[in-house]
């Protein structure tokens, strides 16, 4: 309120703006109590949310309610989920109470003054809007969440995410503008001739990594560690290129980071806190190195040990050109950590069971899930070797996390060792998604940045160790530069003008972008070809069923066979799914059911979401 009384007033106004419209119901009192209650309900999720990571809940927040609620265990104690519900029954209680005591009025009094007075209050918001935004007071553009709610106030940033979805139209934007953008990078394609003059051999199998809040704690200036939790990973900086990475978020925002290495393209220019794995890219497709990738005639895999639906995965993956996508519904011998989370010791099985698969070479991207928060506050794993001394500021959930990373850097370690022995030719990116929410803060690391990763392109080929640091939307023109591999739209752009001004190359980002995804694609216009969705397939193993009979001495209870199924295998009866007990990879059982000729039996598989992600052949019954 004292260190900016503009922001604070401006906020109250956008408060009292929507209790005011209370006003125009017979029922003010519920009615304004309703209101209230949202903000307060708004507020404590945000602060909530803020226990668990650094980023601020956000309108977009809310299409993620799904995921969020099977992940409610292992963000919240089972005393506290019991609070949690005991307060929304309360709420609800007191609501109806309200409802049925608070007076009402027989008729809407001074309703047409009422609203003539909120339609001036909004147009006096909106100016005022305008002026502080021009004023540079506030602003309409949130490159970071975490300070745009500091410094201008939750109900403003919180109304502001719920408008503001997808790129806003550049004033400037025009065929004429993208091809001034374009023409020079076309025009620097055409020139080089590294593309066309790659040696015939066979092309390596490139492999990236994101791994899961990973960073290297030996930054943290106030901890020690009785052993360095992170030797391969230290090593590998050591001895190959590597470099501080600036991602777009911290705590959270896994899809984000993904999304931006994927692409090429910033978050910068979303809307506040949005994921264009829950919007955009759910309908529409997208240049990535999936896709570029595959005009090389590799294969595109996608890897992530967590479920298949989560930030959209099982739909995004395909608009960007991805030929399989493995979840953990598909993965066998799944470990689990203390928190539930899946082990990142299945990844080299993964990747290898990919790269076998086929006879070309291979691009296989691999999300990790382990690192995954929340840390525990109390000691959960009696097996942790790594212990810290120095600050004491969550020691608990430092130590849990230092010996989680420590199994995702071994998991490094052995999947290097299986490529080396392989003897294929391969070139391995690993990179950390964001920080983990540990209350770290600048002061308390040696980079001083909340922003910053790493990565490391390790690689049994001959290349040279060339350190950068760089933007999560810049690692793949790193990549393909060093490999010299044919460049995409968003690549060539970052070769042409990153090292230019940064103003304008941040601009012509934002209106390229916006062409590429909500515009007119001018882009495209230039000799290039836009992309249709691909046929991916789900899992490397094929599933199948083969036949289904009754298990011996019972009435409803039957057998399916078939290959490759596992825990997450589902059946299904004329397309209603009926609980399903696994046996092995090659039966499952089900109870309780009555089969005639002519039922169809299938099978698909399931994870906590109900959601069925690929069906298999179907069984007709038959006497």
């Amino acid at each position: 309120m004292f260190r900016s009384p503009i922001v604070f007033m401006y906020n109250t106004i956008i408060v009292f703006l929507t209790l005011s419209l209370g006003l125009l119901m017979k029922r003010r009192i519920f009615a304004t109590t309703v209101i209230s209650l949202i903000w307060m309900v708004l507020g404590t999720t945000n602060c909530i949310i803020l226990g668990f990571r650094s980023t601020p809940f956000s309108a977009i927040d809310t299409i993620m309610i799904k995921n969020a609620l099977e992940l409610f265990n292992l963000y919240f104690t089972p005393l506290e989920f019991i609070l949690l519900v005991a307060g929304f029954i309360f709420a609800i209680l007191a609501l109806v109470v309200l409802w049925r005591k608070a007076p009402v009025r027989a008729k809407r009094n001074n309703f047409i003054k009422y609203a003539i007075m909120i339609v001036v209050l909004f147009a006096a918001e909106l100016l005022f809007t305008h002026i502080n935004i021009n004023a540079k007071i506030l602003s309409s553009n949130f490159e970071n969440l975490s300070y745009a709610y500091k410094n201008y106030g939750f109900a403003y940033c919180f109304t502001n995410s719920i408008v503001d979805v997808g790129i806003s139209k550049p004033s400037n934007y025009s065929e004429k503008t993208v091809n001034e953008i374009t023409e020079p990078m076309i025009t620097g394609k055409e020139n080089s001739e590294t593309d066309k003059t790659q040696k015939k051999d066979k092309k390596p199998n490139v492999i990236f990594i994101q791994l899961e809040s990973f960073f290297d704690v030996n930054y943290v200036n106030d901890v020690t560690f009785s052993e360095n939790p992170i030797p391969y990973f230290t090593n590998l900086k050591e001895n190959y290129t590597s470099g501080f990475l600036k991602v777009p978020s911290v705590g959270a925002g896994t899809a984000n980071t993904e999304f931006e290495v994927l692409t090429g393209m910033s978050t910068a220019f979303f809307g506040a806190g949005e994921y264009p794995f829950k919007t955009i890219l759910t309908k529409k497709t997208c240049e990535s190195m999936a896709y570029l990738f595959s005009s090389q005639n590799y294969a595109t895999h996608a890897i992530h040990n967590n479920d298949g639906t989560f930030y959209s995965r099982n739909k995004v993956y395909a608009n960007l050109g991805f030929d399989t996508f493995t979840p953990m519904e598909y993965m066998y011998n799944l470990e689990k950590n203390p928190r539930g989370w899946a082990k990142d010791n299945i990844l080299p099985e993964e990747i290898f069971k990919c790269i076998d698969s086929t006879e070309e070479s291979d691009f296989v991207f691999t999300v990790s899930v382990q690192g995954h928060g929340r840390y525990p506050s109390e000691q959960i794993d009696p097996t942790q070797t790594i212990t810290i001394s120095g600050n004491n500021h969550k020691k608990t959930s430092f130590e849990y996390y230092a010996n989680q990373i420590h199994e995702m850097d071994q998991m490094i370690g052995n999947l290097i060792d299986q490529i080396e022995e392989s003897e294929e030719p391969t070139v391995l990116v690993l990179y950390g998604d964001h920080l983990p929410t540990l209350g770290l803060d600048e002061s308390r690391l040696e980079n001083a940045n909340m922003y910053e990763t790493e990565y490391v392109i390790w690689d049994n080929i001959g290349l040279k160790k060339q350190d950068e640091d760089l933007y999560s939307y810049q690692l793949s023109t790193k990549v393909f530069e060093e490999l010299k591999q044919p460049l995409g739209i968003m690549q060539e752009f970052h070769k042409e003008y990153a090292n230019k001004d940064k103003d304008l190359y941040h601009k012509d980002m934002e209106l390229l972008e916006y062409d590429l995804l909500y515009g007119n694609q001018y882009t495209y216009s230039n000799g290039l070809t836009a992309y249709e969705p691909a046929n991916m397939q789900m899992g490397i193993d094929k599933i199948s069923l083969s036949s289904i009979k009754k298990e011996a001495n019972t009435e409803k209870t039957y057998i399916v066979t078939g290959k490759n199924f596992n825990q997450y295998t589902t059946i299904f009866i004329n397309d209603k799914q009926v609980s399903t007990e696994f046996i092995d990879e090659h039966q499952v059982k089900v109870k309780d059911v009555s089969l005639t000729d002519g039922d169809r039996v299938s099978s698909a598989q399931v994870g906590d979401d109900h959601i069925p992600l690929a069906f298999t052949n179907e069984l007709l019954v038959q006497s």
